[in-house]
C-alpha cells in the first residue's frame, strides 16, 4: 500500500468515527428533544384538564346559584305576605269562635271567609311555603324564638304554646315560630 492508500483509508476511517460520533450526538440531542416535547405535551395535557375541571365546577356552581335565585327570590316578599297572613288568621278565629256567626244569616259570611282562608293556603303552597308546627316538640333555636317560659309538668325546653305560626321557604326557614317553652316547676314547699 502506498502513501496515497494508506491516508485515504486513515481519512476514511476517521470521517466514520467522526459519524459514528456525531450520529450518537444527534441522537442523544433527538432524544433529548423529545423527552422535553413529552413532558411539554404532558404538562398541556394537565393544564387542559385542570381547565375543563374547573370551568365544569363553575358551571355546577352557577347552576347551583341559578336554582337557589329561582327558589328563594321571592322570601322577602312571603315574608310580608305572612304578616298579611297572621292577620287574617287573627280575623278568621275570630268568625269562627263566635257563635254569633254560626248562625244562617252568617253562613254565606262564614263560607266566604272559609274559601279566602283555603286560597290563601292553596297559594303559600304553589309558592312553596309551608307553616310547620311547634308544640310539644323540643326546642329549637333554629326553628324557633322563645319569648317566654312557664313552669310546667312538661320536659324542660318543651314548645307548650305557639305565639305565631313558623314558615319554611322550600327547605330554608322563613320566619322562626314564637313560642313559650316550659321550665320545670320548682318545689317552694322544702
Amino acid at each position: 500500500m502506498n502513501n496515497n492508500e494508506e491516508t485515504t483509508s486513515n481519512k476514511n476511517q476517521e470521517q466514520k468515527i467522526d459519524n459514528a460520533e456525531n450520529n450518537t450526538e444527534n441522537n442523544g440531542i433527538e432524544s433529548n428533544l423529545e423527552n422535553n416535547l413529552e413532558k411539554k405535551i404532558e404538562e398541556l395535557n394537565d393544564k387542559l384538564l385542570r381547565s375543563l375541571a374547573e370551568n365544569q365546577n363553575l358551571r355546577k356552581t352557577h347552576e347551583k346559584e341559578r336554582e337557589d335565585l329561582i327558589k328563594y327570590s321571592s322570601s322577602s316578599f312571603a315574608r310580608e305576605i305572612l304578616n298579611l297572613a297572621d292577620n287574617l288568621e287573627r280575623a278568621f278565629s275570630l268568625f269562627k269562635d263566635n257563635p254569633k256567626f254560626k248562625l244562617d244569616e252568617y253562613k254565606d259570611t262564614m263560607l266566604g271567609v272559609e274559601l279566602i282562608e283555603k286560597e290563601l293556603i292553596n297559594s303559600f303552597d304553589k309558592n312553596g311555603i309551608k307553616s310547620f308546627e311547634s308544640v310539644g316538640k323540643k326546642f329549637d333555636p333554629n326553628y324557633h324564638q322563645a319569648l317566654n317560659e312557664v313552669e310546667s309538668e312538661e320536659e324542660d325546653g318543651t314548645v307548650i304554646d305557639e305565639i305565631q305560626k313558623g314558615y319554611m321557604l322550600n327547605d330554608r326557614l322563613l320566619r322562626p315560630a314564637l313560642v313559650s317553652i316550659s321550665k320545670k316547676k320548682t318545689n317552694t314547699n322544702q
